[in-house]
């Protein structure tokens, strides 16, 4: 019983350290202008810009597929700051 216990305890041991060593040595790196916009996106998940969460609304931003006034629930201070960091020029008097 001891060692069916101590041989399962090393092989999980041994397999996790092997994933750690491949989650690292195989990671991609994102697009940080992606996760840029996402952190000014509020967040909330709405879906109401139309896009599955503010990671696909972020990606269609940075792709330049999406207006900056997509986000309903961020009103005219994300879009205001949208429009700053993708360097557009926007009218936020329509924007509640």
């Amino acid at each position: 019983m001891i060692v069916a216990v101590a041989s399962l305890t090393t092989l999980g041991l041994v397999l996790g350290l092997l994933l750690g060593i491949a989650a690292r040595r195989l990671a991609v790196a994102g697009n940080a202008l992606v996760e840029e916009i996402q952190a000014i996106l509020p967040g909330s998940q709405c879906g109401q810009c139309g896009f599955p969460g503010c990671a696909g609304a972020a990606q269609a931003l940075a792709d330049g597929a999406a207006p900056v006034t997509l986000c309903p629930p961020g009103g005219r201070e994300v879009v205001a700051a949208l429009a700053l960091k993708l360097g557009v020029e926007v009218n936020v008097s329509g924007v509640q």
